[in-house]
């Protein structure tokens, strides 16, 4: 869709080059994109970098350790993300994505940076601890932009077949980032005092954020439109916003795909925690159960994103990954507690990682689709901040109500691997209550959901005739008639 303020008057001009008719798509969204993905992948290691290694952080930021405290650095992601959402749905729908995303690309930066101060052993002892929460806080101000900006960027520089897709990439990013420092974090910091070069090496990514964003965005929209949505004007935002009021079904989409990213967002924050105490070490949970997570995860949203633009069944989709992926969560509750489950509970992680994670990048285009023509950073805007909203009290009420081991394990590794006499809780009922919440959206969410794909139903009645190409090259869309017999029946 068309800004309704442009930054500069360059990016206006590129504007009036488009030919009603004539719909083009430009090799540089690639590069676009790969911006995006380095952004995203970055904020997420900064989000979760302390969740795999909470005992060791634990032992280096406080005195006396406190798992509570370092559980506290992800939760401000979550705590920020609400009212910073607010500003960055603005920005990017009425400002543009460039500077938005040069703005993310600097937070992102600067907040690593101090967070590397942080750890620096001239650094006061008492001073550790602010130094490195002022870093996350700055780092948690980028996390709306970069999860708010592919369905935007999607909608701006791609043609429909390609949306879902590149949607996906970019989303994904972040669950690869998690993956990432659930690998690296165990492994660079295997003692409190490797806290400086685990946070130095994951700077990196956040450097080259910041390069090809300052100098490789050049404007915000491409000088023609890829589609004949992307033509369009978009609502203002304060009509927008009164526009998601009204429609009921945006609110289900809303507590159901946020309720996703929520339950996501706890297991990968609390998951050491929760397998430590069963024998279950930070680098099986980090490597193991890390990976299989969101490497199956990127698998499985490579394959909906590839379905998803074939068949435009969006509903269906989220639908079927929602209840497999309760269904996995489910396994994953009964067996957590029972040592030697080793491969059984790698598995759960990663089928939960193969449906569950699609539902993000998938909801967000089904969120453009149930609101169109509101902005498609405010549509999927709302849902992340749900999501974070949903995160914060359930990882707040889950930790609250761990239970003291009544008799430990002698495979417990909690003290002996993390080096320190910190408390060790059976997270047993908290995982219980997850699993019955994600239960609840499901069921809630595949019985009463149901929504007229709006944008689709624009772009088949607007565009019959009209063309989008790779490097001016015409390429008719919808063409097939079962195609369009299949956005007839959605």
């Amino acid at each position: 869709m068309k800004m309704e303020n442009l930054t500069s008057s360059s990016e206006n001009s590129q504007v009036t080059l488009a030919s009603p008719n004539q719909y083009k798509v430009y090799s540089r969204r690639w590069f676009l994109l790969a911006t995006l993905f380095v952004l995203s992948l970055s904020n997420a290691m900064a989000w979760l970098t302390f969740a795999p290694v909470a005992y060791k952080a634990a032992e280096f930021y406080t005195d006396p350790p406190n798992t509570d405290t370092i559980n506290w650095l992800s939760v401000v992601f979550m705590i920020t993300g609400i009212p910073c959402g607010i500003v960055a749905t603005w920005l990017i729908d009425t400002v543009g994505l460039r500077f938005s995303v040069i703005l993310s690309a600097w937070l992102n930066g600067i907040g690593c940076v101090i967070r590397v101060i942080s750890a620096i052993d001239g650094i006061a002892p008492s001073a550790k601890l602010p130094l490195v929460f002022i870093g996350q806080i700055i780092a948690a101000f980028a996390q709306p932009f970069v999860l708010f900006a592919p369905t935007k960027l999607s909608a701006l520089w791609f043609k429909e077949d390609q949306r879902a897709i590149s949607n996906m990439l970019a989303t994904t990013a972040n669950p690869l980032g998690i993956m990432v420092t659930n690998i690296i974090s165990p492994i660079l910091a295997t003692k409190p005092s490797d806290m400086l070069y685990m946070l130095a090496i994951q700077c990196i990514p956040a450097g080259v954020g910041v390069i090809m964003a300052t100098f490789g965005w050049w404007s915000s929209l491409p000088p023609s439109p890829p589609s004949s949505s992307a033509d369009a004007e978009s609502q203002p935002f304060l009509v927008g916003l009164k526009a998601l009021a009204r429609n009921r079904q945006y609110y289900l989409l809303a507590w159901a795909i946020g309720g996703g990213i929520a339950l996501f967002s706890v297991l990968t924050t609390l998951l050491s925690q929760i397998l430590c105490p069963w024998g279950y070490t930070d680098t099986y949970v980090g490597v193991a159960c890390g990976s299989a997570l969101i490497g199956a995860g990127f698998v499985g949203s490579a394959i909906a994103g590839v379905f998803v633009d074939k068949t435009k069944r969006f509903t269906e989709v989220t639908k079927v990954c929602y209840a497999l992926a309760v269904v996995a969560l489910v396994v994953f509750a009964v067996m957590h507690n029972k040592p030697y489950q080793w491969v059984l509970l790698a598995c759960m992680c990663g089928l939960f990682g193969f449906f569950g994670i699609p539902i993000y990048p998938i909801g967000n285009e089904l969120a453009v689709e149930t609101t169109y023509p509101v902005g498609e950073a405010t549509s999927s805007g709302i849902v992340f901040m749900s999501g974070q909203l949903q995160g914060i009290v359930l990882v707040l009420l889950l930790q609250s109500i761990g239970t003291d081991l009544k008799q430990p394990p002698s495979t417990n590794k909690c003290t002996s691997e993390n080096l320190g006499n910190i408390p060790v809780q059976d997270m047993s009922v908290p995982v219980y209550i997850m699993v019955g919440y994600a239960a609840l959206i499901a069921l809630v969410y595949i019985i009463f959901f149901r929504t007229e794909y709006k944008r689709l139903h624009a772009e088949r009645h607007g565009s019959g005739s009209e063309e989008s190409s790779e490097n001016d090259i015409d390429n008719a869309v919808y063409t097939q008639g079962n195609q369009t017999d299949q956005i007839e029946k959605l």
